[in-house]
């Protein structure tokens, strides 16, 4: 089995500290993972691109951004058949070290 490094186990970015609105949830050898979680999408949407900022500049390049779609609090509001985006995994390649 791997040991994968996660948010409580892994070294400081470059700064030292990386945004407590993102999870750092995956640091392997090779690639890394972020969770965003986000309540209001559009609102939240500069969010995204500031973590997008961030990972660019301390930890690596962005290849893929996965929504994580499904009850949202307007769900309460609209029913269960309504689905949002709850959050983004942001799956980034690590800088050549």
């Amino acid at each position: 089995m791997s040991k994968e490094k996660t948010s409580e186990n892994r070294g400081p970015d470059k700064k030292g500290k990386d945004p407590p609105y993102m999870k750092h949830v995956y640091d392997g050898d090779q690639w890394g993972i972020f969770y965003l979680p986000i309540d209001d999408f559009e609102q939240e949407l500069p969010e995204l691109g500031k973590a997008l900022d961030h990972i660019q500049q301390n930890h690596g390049e962005a290849t893929a951004v996965i929504p994580n779609i499904g009850l949202t609090k307007a769900s309460l509001l609209l029913g269960t058949s309504f689905q949002g985006v709850k959050g983004f995994a942001i799956i980034y390649k690590k800088h050549n070290l």
